[in-house]
């Protein structure tokens, strides 16, 4: 009786198997939510190489028209009147990432009952969720900050010619009275002064930071660590944050950005994770531990997606060692992600550091 097999390499297995990677590891990436095509999204999916042959990606933005006009007939003609439109660019490199598996031999897979291909692509799928999400991070920080968790070493400052960006000053903001990094001690933890500062801040800018359009009105991000949203929330009673949180509680399951926020103030959406960059040389000793959250309007970051595919596009590769022995799994994305940044200064994103110790030390 003949029986239907797709064997070890099968074509139509290696797609399956990188389809399926591509929408566990969706499903495992926290910064997925703030992603889109259109201007609104807080990190900007550009396209143009997902069909194409290229590594680079060359965005453009157009300043507003400033000065006076002309009234009535008045001529206008070579009059400051007319004006020039003014362009700055920015670019966002991509490069192939890679990451595999691979098993001892037959013998060991003997010993347990496990399928190695689906746990190589669980396992490839919680590397790549979490390197998407390390990488945003960083780029938007500019810092790779000290937490050894991360994929990548301490000294990392580069991918696919994408170097980490520093905050300009405009973009940086401290909490409590400290106004630079030697400044900050223990009184300087995250507030809600704090928030209140950052959307003065933003609505000031020339040009403005453009807040994301949710239901028609103007909302902005702020994502910090877990121990800088410790130290707001009991820097505060809590009948206020009871208050903070019904407005992200009634709008979580409409828009993904209010997915797991803590809660709403001021037009800011409050988001933490364990990710967002920890420092451990600031204060006058350069002793001092603190933490970089990350104050996020429209366009304030981009990726882009290679390989002859759209968003999370995977390759799969298996083969087998050792004479047909060893089984051996690859995955790999080629993408690039980066802060937007144009005329040299950070375009949709403030960083907000703030003194951050773990509050069980």
């Amino acid at each position: 009786m003949a029986a239907t097999e797709f064997a070890l390499n099968d074509a139509l297995a290696v797609q399956l198997w990188s389809t399926s990677l591509a929408v566990e590891a969706e499903n495992k990436q926290y910064f997925r939510r703030f992603m889109g095509t259109g201007d609104n999204a807080v990190i900007k999916v550009q396209t143009e190489l997902n069909k194409q042959a290229g590594e680079k990606i060359t965005v453009a933005l157009c300043m507003k028209l400033s000065g006076d006009g002309i009234e009535d007939d008045n001529v206008i003609e070579g009059t400051s009147a007319e004006e020039a439109l003014t362009f700055f660019n920015d670019a966002v490199f991509i490069g192939q990432r890679r990451k595999g598996t691979k098993s001892k031999g037959k013998m060991s897979e003997q010993r347990v009952p496990y399928n190695l291909r689906r746990r190589g692509r669980d396992a490839l799928a919680v590397w790549f969720g979490e390197d998407y999400d390390q990488m945003c991070i960083c780029y938007l920080s500019g810092a790779r900050g000290v937490d050894t968790s991360f994929h990548t070493p301490v000294t990392w400052t580069t991918r696919a010619n994408n170097a980490l960006q520093a905050p300009d000053t405009d973009h940086q903001l401290y909490g409590g009275n400290a106004t630079a990094k030697a400044d900050l001690d223990a009184a300087d933890k995250m507030h809600l002064n704090v928030v209140e500062r950052a959307v003065a801040k933003a609505e000031t800018l020339d040009p403005m930071m453009r807040p994301m359009q949710i239901e028609g009105e103007n909302k902005f991000v702020l994502l910090m660590h877990t121990w800088q949203a410790y130290d707001l929330r009991t820097s505060i009673s809590a009948n206020d944050w009871i208050d903070i949180q019904k407005t992200a509680g009634a709008r979580g399951d409409k828009n993904l950005v209010y997915k797991n926020a803590l809660g709403e103030y001021a037009g800011v959406i409050l988001h933490k994770h364990r990710n967002v960059i920890r420092f451990s040389d600031y204060g006058v000793g350069e002793d001092q531990t603190a933490a970089r959250a990350l104050f996020l309007g429209a366009h304030a970051g981009i990726i882009a997606w290679g390989g002859g595919g759209a968003y999370g596009r995977y390759s799969w590769n298996e083969e087998t060692d050792d004479r047909g022995n060893a089984l051996a799994i690859t995955a790999g994305a080629i993408y690039g992600v980066k802060k937007s940044r144009f005329n040299s200064k950070d375009f949709g994103v403030c960083a907000i550091d703030t003194y951050c110790d773990d509050p069980n030390s």
